[in-house]
């Protein structure tokens, strides 16, 4: 999603997967931030362990940023920065992440309010939401990717049928990752994140209940499974997780849990922790499978 960072019409010749898009915009910020100067040469495996990716999407990314100037190749010994770019430029591509999002996040209300019809054709989202084409077409390929709509002869675009079946069978294939992603031998739990989770989790608990405060919990519930996903050490699994917790933004991220369940998860995250912490792996793994099995149970009779 670089497209006016990056010359369009290079991209389409390079055809660019979404990866390789998302990890130039990670890389560019990156260097941003550690304050890079032209000739900083940009480790490749590095990259792959900051990102959770590995080394196929991260070359991807470095061809994209070269075709546009950012970088320059070191003659087969990887590439250096030539350049960054303009603050102007920055801005623009912030914008343009940020309109992405908007859409996917309209989309999702209006079809959890049953205001878009199984079948639909772009041009139907672009007037109902006055959003641009470019980014209607990279959030459709993306639900695509995620296995919720598909696209049919034409312009035309059709959701998956039976949303609660694939909320299901994400749980399904949740009950079989999580667990194990708690039991890779790579697995490093960040303790000063667990710390922070912890009290995150702690002050939701105990604060005062309201509506709308089951929204908030879905973020934080995203991003501690997330968390525990990337210090599995293992990439796949990360992709994995990220995958899955999109996909439930767009089924149920505005859905306002109840608080029994709200509770009830939080408590669970809390044993969880606790468990990796006192490094009974073995335990947390049991926790995590009764945990995704309970939260389906309770999303089911909701």
């Amino acid at each position: 999603m670089v497209a006016k960072l990056l010359n369009a019409s290079r991209l389409q010749s390079e055809k660019a997967s979404r990866l390789q898009s998302e990890l130039a915009r990670k890389i560019l910020r990156l260097l941003k931030d550690q304050g890079a100067q032209p000739g900083f040469h940009l480790v490749e495996l590095d990259l792959c362990k900051a990102f959770g990716v590995s080394r196929t999407p991260v070359r991807g990314a470095f061809k994209l940023l070269a075709a546009d100037g950012i970088l320059t190749s070191r003659g087969g010994r990887g590439f250096m920065l030539a350049k960054l770019p303009s603050t102007a430029k920055e801005d623009e591509h912030s914008a343009e992440d940020e309109d992405d999002q908007r859409m996917f996040e309209a989309l999702a209300t209006a079809r959890a309010a049953g205001q878009l019809a199984d079948h639909f054709t772009q041009q139907e989202v672009l007037r109902r939401f006055g959003a641009k084409l470019g980014t209607v077409m990279r959030v459709l390929r993306h639900l695509g990717e995620l296995g919720l709509v598909e696209r049919k002869p034409g312009n035309g675009w059709a959701f998956v049928p039976d949303p609660a079946r694939t909320l299901n069978e994400s749980y399904a294939f949740r009950r079989a990752l999580e667990p194990q992603m708690l039991l890779q031998p790579g697995f490093k739990l960040d303790r000063a994140w667990a710390e922070r989770a912890r009290e995150r989790h702690t002050k939701l608990r105990k604060k005062p209940w309201k509506p709308g405060d089951g929204v908030i919990f879905h973020a934080v519930n995203a991003e501690f499974h997330e968390q525990l996903a990337r210090s599995s050490g293992n990439r796949a699994m990360l992709k994995a997780v990220q995958r899955q917790g999109q996909l439930r933004d767009f089924l149920i991220g505005q859905w306002d849990y109840p608080m029994e369940q709200v509770h009830s998860a939080i408590d669970d995250h809390l044993e969880i922790l606790a468990a990796l912490e006192a490094g009974y792996a073995d335990k947390a793994a049991a926790l995590m499978l009764h945990h995704l099995t309970q939260s389906q149970s309770q999303n089911e009779a909701a």
